[in-house]
């Protein structure tokens, strides 16, 4: 076999095993689906397959763990939904519909996924600001490294994250009544 042949041979077995696998609903609720692979071309050789954790675009998730060292975040993707998408996805999944305060999380996949933050990526997290009538909240732009330690003992409320190109841009705490 002449080396023309091998190499369209190996080019469709690629091809072939790359077809095998799924994609996912990444968790928005939205419903948009995710890619799982991005290809890539390198100067004058063939279109290869890498992995895509994330599609660009804005995800609810719960942070899992910061390395400020690393200047990455680990995540569970989610999905969140608000005014009658939460009431239908909260009847749909058995659960009280309407949802108490109009929203609904859904987290049917416990995949976990480790991406970098951009250096200038704003962190904002809510904080319990106290009034002359009352508390609320309001959004404090926080560092990397306050946000590993901001959550120590409990779970983290969702945040939203914005990714592009494979990089966390943004991430912003969901308010949650």
């Amino acid at each position: 076999m002449g080396p023309s042949i091998a190499a369209l041979l190996i080019l469709l077995m690629t091809a072939a095993l790359s077809g095998c696998g799924g994609s996912e609903q990444p968790g928005g609720a939205s419903g948009a689906t995710a890619s799982t692979a991005a290809p890539t071309s390198t100067a004058g050789g063939p279109t290869t397959t890498e992995p895509v954790v994330l599609a660009d675009g804005r995800h609810p998730v719960y942070l899992k763990t910061v390395d400020p060292d690393q200047q990455t975040i680990t995540f569970d993707l989610i999905q969140f939904y608000t005014g009658d998408a939460a009431a239908k996805a909260a009847a749909e999944d058995g659960e009280e519909s309407p949802p108490p305060n109009d929203y609904y999380i859904r987290n049917v996949n416990p995949r976990l996924r480790t991406l970098p933050v951009a250096a200038d990526a704003p962190i904002t997290v809510n904080v319990l600001a106290a009034q002359a009538t009352g508390s609320s909240t309001k959004d404090v732009s926080v560092t990397l490294a306050e946000l590993a330690s901001y959550f120590p003992n409990s779970g983290t409320p969702p945040f939203w994250i914005t990714v592009e190109q494979g990089q966390v841009t943004r991430l912003a705490q969901q308010y949650l009544p």
